[in-house]
């Protein structure tokens, strides 16, 4: 039996996609075709609340059949980080007694807004605007079994306590990477990767970027074309057999019926702010690590 040792465990929207699709490089490493899996959380939350999440353990397995000669055998799923009873739990129960845990971390004002924007891209469930989805967020994810947990924007970013736990339960098994961090210095943080996995150092091709947020839909008529369950991405799929092919067109008709999204207004930037006011400056003792900047 193969199991993996390697998580990439959030936070969501934080570069994790990229990182997945970037370790992929190097020759040690196998990371999943499948990203968000979700299985080690997907059964406790409720099985609809992640599209495209797994259940059962031999489908979660057999994700990794084509691993067996990798050191690493990893996966990505965004919100382990946000139920780390959970997560926790069934990684003891289920994985490699040595498995690595990376941890992403992105201003939590930023990935607030950028989670919102997230949804309401590819969620049908969104219809409020930012200042009223951060007050109901909460409530509405308790009282709707099939709300996605990516809709808690705020709960995403009480990092303090999540990682606090992955921290005493994995030790120096851990690895936390800050998005800023990420972003100005790809290369080095990817060495920094590497080094946590004690692996060979490569040169990784980062030109291609996984995610990329700042854009919302024209009008709904466009997102019900564009969401998975729309035509449009169902003719795509018929028309064009290969994923690259698929990706490329798909980001050419996206950025036609697309338009940049408008900032954050200040009253939902300030009431933010206070709300993880406490938490930032917890997690900065936690990681040695001034965030204070975040709160800028």
């Amino acid at each position: 039996m193969i199991l993996p040792n390697l998580l990439i465990v959030g936070a969501a929207k934080s570069g994790t996609t990229s990182l997945h699709n970037y370790l992929k490089q190097h020759p040690d490493i196998f990371m999943t075709d499948h990203k968000e899996p979700h299985f080690l959380i997907n059964n406790e939350i409720g099985v609809n609340r992640i599209p495209n999440g797994i259940s059962k353990y031999k489908d979660y397995l057999a994700l990794f059949k084509d691993a067996k000669n990798y050191k690493y055998r990893g996966e990505s799923s965004a919100m382990y980080l946000q139920f780390p009873e959970i997560s926790i739990k069934n990684i003891k129960k289920h994985l490699d007694d040595n498995v690595r845990i990376i941890i992403m971390l992105r201003n939590p004002i930023e990935r607030a807004f950028s989670g919102y924007q997230h949804v309401k891209r590819y969620n049908m469930m969104e219809k409020l605007e930012f200042s009223e989805a951060i007050d109901v967020c909460e409530n509405r994810y308790f009282t709707n079994t099939n709300c996605t947990p990516s809709s808690r924007y705020l709960n995403i970013g009480m990092y303090y306590n999540m990682v606090k736990k992955f921290q005493e339960n994995f030790r120096n098994r851990t690895h936390v990477i800050i998005y800023d961090d990420f972003i100005d210095d790809t290369q080095k943080e990817l060495s920094n990767v590497f080094n946590f996995l004690d692996l060979k150092e490569i040169s990784i091709d980062t030109n291609q970027k996984f995610m990329v947020g700042g854009w919302q839909w024209k009008s709904i008529f466009f997102k019900n074309l564009f969401t998975k369950k729309g035509w449009m991405n169902k003719f795509i799929r018929l028309i064009f057999p290969f994923n690259r092919l698929r990706r490329s067109l798909r980001r050419h008709l996206i950025s036609l019926f697309s338009s940049p999204v408008e900032a954050m207004d200040n009253t939902a930037k300030s009431k933010l702010q206070d709300f993880y006011y406490n938490d930032i400056i917890s997690l900065s003792k936690l990681l040695d690590r001034n965030l204070k900047s975040w709160l800028q």
